[in-house]
């Protein structure tokens, strides 16, 4: 009862945190049958939350055992299908529970259920894939091998691509792989367990490397963020991949890290004198406190001057609005990220905490509102509208806010140009430079795909 209440709950919440959830071959998993579900792991409770939300079947989490401490937090998270899971950095001396722990996710399989791991083990918000750990290749193995290898377990590898986990409207891309039948390691596993778990668990680690964007190199890291921030709007627009092609979007990105691998072992001095480049641009940009996107939107200045009486409209027609939205969602909107910031140990901790406090603060502060609206006044159509009102003038008031910030950042740039507008100029050539830069290479790495495939044509035949 708890769990499907929860879950209803925070499937509403999901979809509310997140600007924009797109998710990729879902109807693959399947609603019945055992299950193992694996993920990467770059924001602690919130990825359990979002799976378990997303599956339309009752999922069982491992959990780090130290947070079950006490009776009712035992009882509490047994409730929400919690299974209490040992590492040694953790408590040593508790690592002898983990015999009781494979037994029941040997159980729960067997019963036909679901279960979800992290086999990362740990948590943490970057572009990259932690070793994987051997124990969920070690469950379904021993699970099966309980059963002869007729229990046909299924394991679903989850790719999470967060724009920002920590942060309230961003997108969301869960990329869900092709089943892996464990019955595949049946003899390989029964001639050398130890071998078995090990080619599972690799398997396992090359599927969840091409779910995700995973970069190993922390400059390479920041060259492909620069490259996203500077090129993938023109990319995109190239290719004919539209804004909500999330699919795409990824493939792109994927594109973006080969292209700058190779010519960072093929061409590094190249790779460098770019880097430079791009440095002292966003450099004198940081200097403007203006970002990328302001400068090229800033070009267009006519098509805004065209706008800037809607604009003016905007601004005086939605204000009151704007005002009772305020009015009605400051508090619950930012007490969540007040305390996520106060209480949260790490950022890992920070977006799951903001967004599971958000759910509970505007239920109790809604509640709160419409039973004083309908205390104070005892007309029933009146407290109905304002209830409707509470959650539409929220998102209102959201929109309003970050509108009125766009137009305010486009009159500033407005004046920045005629200002300074030969050194604005400037700063659109160096752009300019930068991106034919970028149109060259990515050029002449396709050249080099196309040699390659007529090579590998050549040899087959």
């Amino acid at each position: 009862m708890l769990y499907s209440l929860l879950k209803v709950l925070m499937r509403i919440t999901v979809r509310v945190f997140f600007r924009n959830v797109t998710v990729r071959n879902m109807e693959l998993i399947p609603k019945s049958g055992p299950l193992l579900v694996l993920a990467n792991h770059p924001s602690t409770f919130m990825d359990p939350i979002l799976i378990a939300s997303m599956l339309k079947r009752k999922v069982y989490f491992l959990a780090k055992g130290e947070l079950f401490k006490g009776s009712f937090l035992t009882w509490l998270f047994s409730r929400l299908n919690m299974i209490p899971v040992y590492r040694k950095q953790d408590d040593p001396s508790q690592m002898n529970k983990n015999k009781d722990t494979f037994v029941k996710c040997f159980e729960h399989l067997e019963k036909g259920g679901a279960i979800l791991m992290f086999p990362e083990g740990t948590s943490i918000t970057e572009r990259k894939l932690r070793p994987i750990k051997t124990g969920a290749a070690r469950i379904v193995l021993g699970a099966e091998a309980r059963n002869d290898f007729k229990l046909g377990i299924q394991i679903f590898n989850i790719g999470l691509n967060y724009v920002n986990p920590h942060k309230f409207n961003q997108d969301l891309f869960v990329n869900i792989d092709t089943p892996i039948a464990v019955s595949d390691y049946k003899d390989e596993y029964t001639l050398d367990t130890f071998k078995g778990a090990a080619n599972l668990t690799e398997e396992i680690r090359v599927r969840l490397e091409k779910l995700i964007i995973a970069i190993e190199d922390d400059k390479i890291n920041e060259l492909v963020k620069d490259v996203e921030t500077l090129y993938k709007y023109k990319l995109s627009k190239d290719s004919g991949v539209g804004k909500n092609d999330k699919s795409q979007d990824f493939i792109l990105t994927k594109n973006i890290i080969e292209t700058v691998h190779y010519f960072s072992i093929h061409q590094p001095q190249r790779v460098e004198e770019i880097r430079q480049q791009i440095a002292n641009y966003f450099r004198k940009l940081n200097a403007m406190d203006i970002s990328d996107t302001d400068l090229v939107k800033s070009s267009v200045s006519k098509t805004f001057l065209r706008s800037s009486f809607n604009s003016l409209l905007t601004i005086i027609i939605g204000f009151p609005f704007y005002l009772y939205g305020l009015i009605n969602n400051f508090l619950p909107f930012e007490i969540p990220g007040w305390v996520a910031n106060k209480v949260a140990k790490s950022i890992e901790f920070r977006g799951a905490i903001s967004m599971v406090l958000g759910m509970f603060t505007f239920l109790i502060f809604y509640t709160v509102q419409i039973v004083l609206c309908w205390k104070f006044t005892h007309i029933q159509w009146l407290t109905v509208v304002y209830a409707i009102s509470l959650p539409l003038s929220g998102i209102f008031g959201y929109w309003y806010y970050y509108r009125v910030d766009k137009i305010r950042t486009k009159w500033m740039l407005l004046s920045l140009f005629y200002k300074k507008s030969l050194f604005i100029s400037s700063l659109i050539s160096e752009r300019e430079q930068i991106i034919a830069a970028f149109d060259t290479a990515k050029k002449e790495y396709t050249e080099v795909l196309e040699l390659k495939q007529k090579r590998d044509v050549t040899l087959v035949r």
